[in-house]
């Protein structure tokens, strides 16, 4: 594993509390009871969110970072994964802050859809249940998404991923072989320079932002993979269900292929808190041109894997996208406060983000992205 062995300040904490040291939840506020909440907090003590798989880990370290200032906050972080962290159940029910049920969303666009049904803790009608969403997104054109306010806070980008060379080519894929690829027309290895064998399509949750990013970024959408791959009993034997950003889905099944959120990756590389590798094998592969979807960087005199900015730009930039903090737009001013420009986030933005793979977007409010803007 590559830890952050050294102990700087950052903002009145330590990088060996933020990415290594702290003894709290790695996974969920309380690691050995998945989906409870933290331990003594009442509903207005607790700013709870759910949504993406992409960055969970990296939310949840946040939250711990957070949660252990002195003086203590008035109300703490709750961050809860996309699916069960212990047994990997999905869409369980789960108690985000006391008085509040609700179903563990699956990734950033069933994340959005629960936070705008406003559902309250039975015990304090005051309280959302969900206070903000891990996107992996940007906001939607839906009417009900203007009620949300987007905080970008770093750069992605999603590709794909396979195991090895065996069938897949050593070449880049394009876009027009990758759309094919996944509506089920193009079959076999060989007829993108491989070697001959059929092509095993893995296909995240409906529910998973990833997803529905990748498939537009290669040209098409999720009504026409279904009709070419199939839907039910008719689904054609090449197609496999697969948990987003999960390598070991593939099952080692050299001729698969898996949409990856490239940040996902890297964070496997690196192994922070609350991260495992969970590659199991597969590489992130490189669209139309060579360019790595990833590359190294230096921070606190430790080495990690982190997204190439260049594979978000030229012939693959259909690819990059953008993490957000998704709030109400009424939420309070202390909410939004973690996540705005100059916030508790976005001046941690390196110690935080880097580890997990991700590329920080930098404070130059000139950009047309930078930390913290109001999306």
């Amino acid at each position: 594993m590559k830890r952050l062995a050294s102990v700087l300040a950052v903002g009145g904490l330590t990088l060996g509390l933020a990415l290594g040291g702290s003894p709290s939840a790695l996974a969920d506020p309380d690691n050995s009871q998945p989906g409870t909440p933290p331990a003594g907090k009442a509903a207005n003590e607790i700013y709870a969110t759910v949504g993406a798989d992409a960055f969970a880990e990296l939310t949840n370290n946040l939250a711990n970072v957070y949660n252990a200032q002195s003086p203590a906050p008035a109300r703490v972080l709750a961050s809860y994964d996309a699916i069960n962290p212990v047994t990997g159940a999905v869409s369980e029910n789960i108690t985000t802050k006391p008085g509040c049920s609700v179903a563990r969303p699956n990734g950033a666009n069933r994340g959005i859809s629960a936070i705008l049904l406003d559902q309250k803790s039975t015990v304090d009608p005051n309280e959302f249940c969900i206070d903000w969403v891990r996107a992996s997104r940007a906001r939607g054109t839906a009417a009900a998404e203007a009620k949300l306010t987007f905080f970008a806070q770093s750069r992605d980008a999603v590709s794909y991923a396979t195991i090895g060379n065996a069938y897949a080519p050593t070449t880049p894929l394009t876009t027009a072989q990758l759309k094919d690829i996944f509506e089920c027309t193009t079959t076999d290895w060989s007829e993108v320079g491989g070697q001959p064998g059929a092509i095993h399509v893995y296909l995240p949750p409906d529910t998973a932002a990833t997803l529905t990013f990748f498939l537009q970024a290669i040209g098409t959408d999720l009504n026409a993979v279904k009709a070419g791959c199939g839907t039910g009993p008719s689904r054609l034997p090449t197609v496999y269900d697969g948990q987003q950003n999960n390598g070991e889905s593939l099952k080692g099944d050299p001729q698969g292929i898996l949409p990856y959120a490239v940040t996902k990756w890297a964070a496997q590389v690196n192994e922070p808190q609350g991260i495992q590798d969970l590659r199991g094998g597969v590489r992130i592969g490189t669209v139309n041109t060579d360019t790595a979807p990833t590359t190294t960087t230096t921070f606190g005199g430790q080495t990690y894997e982190v997204l190439n900015p260049a594979f978000t730009t030229g012939d693959s930039a259909a690819f990059g996208r953008l993490f957000f903090n998704a709030v109400r737009n009424t939420a309070p001013d202390a909410l939004k406060d973690i996540f705005k420009a100059g916030g508790f986030l976005c001046q941690r933005a390196d110690a935080l983000l880097i580890p997990y793979g991700n590329t920080p977007l930098g404070d130059d409010t000139s950009q047309s992205q930078y930390c913290g803007k109001a999306n």
